[in-house]
């Protein structure tokens, strides 16, 4: 909420307006993403990659809508802890197939429109375990 009255590239903010940070338009700019709506590249942010300098941390505005500053989300270090911890796990014990010998060159990466990302079209893929079958037991 602006705190008083000013101009930001040549629009007048009135005193108590509401301000709202446009995250589409951030991911989507070619002013600061190569190929922004074409490609999902998380490799960018890898070593080598051209956002690897970005924080994912919450310093830099390219990933705005995991929060800035002191409103951060409380919980994004566990989160990116169990992401990860999650995805290995899903990884080392299963083999992924997709449906209907579907190639994943042809799979629709289409995104809906939201609050959120999310893909238009739900990614649907199968699980067969490759472990021991009992290490697959609690």
């Amino acid at each position: 909420m602006a705190a008083q009255s000013c101009e930001i590239n040549g629009y007048h903010i009135p005193e108590g307006s509401t301000l709202l940070v446009n995250v589409w338009a951030i991911a989507r700019d070619p002013d600061v993403w190569t190929e922004p709506t074409l490609k999902f590249r998380p490799e960018r942010f890898l070593p080598g990659g051209e956002k690897a300098q970005v924080d994912v941390k919450g310093n830099d505005f390219e990933v705005i809508p995991f929060g800035a500053g002191r409103r951060i989300c409380a919980g994004m270090s566990l989160g990116l802890r169990k992401v990860q911890l999650l995805t290995a796990t899903l990884i080392h014990a299963f083999d992924w197939t997709l449906p209907d010998g579907q190639l994943p060159e042809k799979l629709n990466m289409d995104e809906a429109y939201g609050l959120t990302l999310q893909r238009a079209a739900p990614l649907m893929v199968y699980p067969r375990p490759r472990l021991e079958a009992h290490l697959y037991q609690a």
